[in-house]
């Protein structure tokens, strides 16, 4: 006979906002169970608020009063740092606010009642991380190339080239520009470098020429030397800016459907409780967030809560930060190796001491110049973020610089407005290289969507440098979207600051579908009329061909155009007849690169980031999938080169074995590829070959060895059996073969013949073939 013996909760449960963060080190005396002779272990059913967990949890008895250890409430689901309870400590199940519980002897179950301010929420993610595997790398060497050949000019031909050497450990690239002229035959380096990426710490290390790093404040510069910087792609599903989670409680086991301003996107189950949901995706700026969970019964609770994100913005906790040492790259693109003698210095960090809150610092210093500042993104609600800086400057440039602005972005409106003011003789690295700082720099924006087809545009730049008249330009835009294939485009400026220059613009496009679009633009600018009309269709990804013309007239000269495209495996190829003034010129512009991996040459189209180069073992003619796309079959030597892999996230490719030839064995139909950053990943699909035959066999009398003869080669120990009609199917062969026959009434006996492989990789039939008998002595 089964008995229960409900027990009465103590104070009420104190609220989550209140509960500390940590467990106290020793729980309150209240809560220690005493120790007792009639105390004994007891492993029960646990219920939580009358449904079912299937868990199985230590607890001990005393004169029909439970207790149990921190751990074990954990593990129920009891949050065991808001009730402060120790891991370690045992507690008496009565003396903890706001938990009741009924403990059912028959049936060996406790149903425990938990107020949701000591429960654990159910968590789960609205976005959900791929899993990637490790990035690699193989090791091979590309040349992209870019050769561009005119009619009319002194550059009979202009050669970009990228050489790009890569391999587990980092890339070194190099890049420059051969110049072919009458004249003048020369070739000017643009940069060189060797970079190094480690996943694990999320940075990436670059020796030779860089670009320094920068804040919304402070200006880049190119140098020479040595680079450490935080990288965040190396992990692409990483959310670097505040997410905000949203909770609720669920009576009752319920589905939870989350929408952000009214599109739905994300749905779920969650039980009985409380609940959170992390990583809050769909928005930038402000809206809503609204959760609606159901129960079986289709009742519904609905709670919408008012969010704002801006990604400019760090999760708390997380830094970023580039450190740079070297010299300061003078006339780049111009000369080769000149370098400023003096070394230079520059660094910045960001870093998310809240989720509403950013601080920044930057730092600079050469030969008679140190600068240094600070600044800081501080969210206000979800009425916007400002931001505002300060920076000092000493040495021959010695000022200071302000800066400030606010950003407000809403779904019926955004507004953004930045002003940096210099002070004094403020500079940083790049006035050192002789590019003065603004004394002023200013940036008004505001942009107003109507009716879901239009938006509004108002925006004024202002700008001072020293010595140079000073730029106030004020604008605005109007665009008209009339569905998918038709927008319309109004804009006008006017510059108060340089003898009131002015212009306004009116242009219309239109798509007429099979990826061919039509636009016209009218527009004057300083009393001087210009306009152009066009139609273009652009080569497919696939590959093919494209073209384009246009006419017009600029204000000084008419003007017409005509291209012709060519978008192909091995790279892409532009022609072009243009007219100025009466003046025609062609022109020929060649795109590609080429990659040497795995022993073999492959041309390809230019090659921008990670690739990789499928190998089938020398398979020629096989199909390659990627995403399950064909994309190409391998070549002659069964390679196929498969470019625009996105690095550090998973790429499947596979490889269609219905084209493999009979006797083909391949491990793997389909691998996931994630290559480094600039380089490429061998994909092997192991290709092997049969050495496997069909043979009939029959017996002196010509019929058919009994289907069940078991077949024994000797030489290797391979088994098989007889079907019907003497057929059986033997595999690793060899140029000579001997095969041992058991039947079924136990008569032996044995048949030798030849083997070749067929060249045309088809699976041969040797038969009728005798089996003669073997004599009892035999082995």
């Amino acid at each position: 006979m089964s008995s229960s013996a409900p027990v009465g909760s103590a104070a009420s449960a104190p609220s989550a906002s209140s509960a500390p963060d940590t467990p106290a080190e020793v729980p309150p005396p209240a809560y220690t169970a005493r120790q007792d002779a009639d105390a004994h272990d007891v492993y029960l059913e646990v219920e939580i608020n009358g449904e079912r967990t299937s868990l199985i949890v230590h607890f001990v008895e005393t004169k029909g009063k439970l207790s149990a250890t921190g751990e074990d409430l954990a593990s129920i689901g009891v949050a065991i740092e808001r009730a402060h309870i120790a891991p370690q400590a045992r507690v008496s199940l009565d003396a903890i606010p706001g938990l009741e519980y009924t403990y059912d002897t028959g049936r060996q179950l406790v149903d425990l009642r938990i107020a949701d301010a000591i429960r654990k929420p159910f968590t789960f993610d609205s976005r959900t991380p791929e899993r990637t595997p490790p990035a690699t790398a193989s090791r091979g060497l590309l040349i992209n190339y870019d050769a561009f050949a005119q009619t009319n000019t002194d550059a009979r031909l202009a050669i970009w080239s990228e050489e790009r050497y890569f391999d587990t450990y980092g890339v070194l690239s190099n890049t420059g520009i051969g110049y072919l002229y009458r004249q003048d035959q020369r070739y000017v380096r643009y940069d060189t470098s060797w970079m190094h990426s480690n996943p694990d710490a999320l940075t990436t290390t670059q020796v030779g020429d860089t670009i320094s790093s920068s804040l919304a404040w402070t200006r880049s510069i190119r140098l020479a030397g040595l680079q450490w910087r935080s990288n965040f792609s190396l992990r692409p599903d990483l959310v670097t800016f505040p997410i905000p989670s949203l909770s609720g409680s669920a009576v009752v086991p319920s589905s939870v459907d989350l929408y952000i301003n009214q599109v739905r996107q994300f749905s779920g189950n969650v039980p009985s409780g409380p609940f959170v949901v992390n990583d809050v995706p769909g928005i930038t700026g402000g809206g809503n967030a609204t959760v609606i969970t159901r129960d079986a019964l289709g009742r519904s609770i609905v709670t919408s809560v008012p969010l704002y994100i801006d990604t400019r913005m760090l999760t708390a906790g997380l830094a970023s930060y580039s450190v740079e040492a070297g010299f300061l790259r003078r006339q780049y693109g111009l000369e080769s190796f000149d370098y400023d003698p003096h070394p230079a210095f520059s660094g910045s960090a960001r870093y998310g001491v809240t989720d509403t809150l950013t601080f920044e610092s930057h730092g600079e210093a050469t030969s008679g110049l140190y600068n240094a500042g600070a600044g800081v993104l501080l969210r206000l609600g979800t009425v916007g973020v400002v931001n505002t800086a300060f920076a000092a400057s000493t040495g021959h440039f010695a000022g200071t610089q302000v800066s400030a602005g606010y950003q407000m972005i809403q779904p019926h409106f955004s507004l953004d407005l930045q002003t940096i003011r210099a002070f004094g003789r403020y500079g940083d690295l790049a006035s050192a290289d002789g590019t003065p700082v603004p004394t002023t720099s200013d940036r008004v924006t505001l942009s107003v969507p109507l009716f879901n087809t239009q938006t509004v545009g108002l925006s004024y730049l202002g700008y001072k440098y020293p010595g140079a008249p000073d730029s106030h330009i004020a604008s605005v835009s109007y665009s008209l979207n009339l569905g998918t294939l038709v927008s319309v485009n109004l804009s006008g400026f006017k510059d108060f600051g340089q003898n009131n220059t002015s212009g306004a613009f009116v242009s219309l496009n239109i798509g007429l579908g099979d990826n061919i679009s039509v636009s016209t633009n009218a527009g004057e600018q300083d009393g001087k009329a210009s306009y152009s009309a066009q139609a273009t269709r652009p080569p497919n990804y696939e590959g093919g061909w494209g073209w384009g013309v246009q006419g017009g007239s600029n204000g000084i000269a008419r003007y017409g155009q005509a291209q012709v495209q060519y978008l192909g495996r091995y790279g892409e190829a532009t022609a072009v007849v243009q007219d100025v003034g009466g003046t025609t010129n062609t022109s020929l512009d060649l795109t590609g690169a080429l990659v040497l991996m795995d022993g073999s040459v492959q041309a390809a189209r230019r090659i921008y980031d990670g690739f990789a180069l499928v190998s089938t073992d020398g398979a020629a003619g096989i199909p390659v999938l990627h995403e399950n796309r064909v994309i190409g079959t391998t070549d002659h030597g069964g390679h196929l080169l498969v470019p625009d892999l996105n690095s550090y996230q998973t790429n499947r490719l596979a490889i269609d074995s219905m084209n493999l030839p009979a006797d083909a064995h391949v491990g793997t139909t389909s691998l996931d590829i994630v290559p480094q950053s600039e380089s490429g990943v061998l994909a092997h699909f192991s290709v092997e070959h049969y050495s496997a035959a069909t043979l009939i066999l029959v017996d002196a009398a010509r019929k058919p060895i009994p289907a069940g003869s078991r077949v024994r080669d000797p030489d290797t120990g391979k088994q098989t059996i007889v079907g019907y009609d003497g057929m059986t199917f033997v595999d690793g062969l060899q140029g000579d073969n001997h095969l041992r026959i058991e039947q079924p009434d136990g008569a032996r006996c044995t048949v030798h013949f030849p083997y070749v492989r067929p060249s045309d990789g088809s699976l041969p039939t040797f038969g009728p073939l005798e089996c003669e008998p073997l004599k009892e002595s035999t082995p």
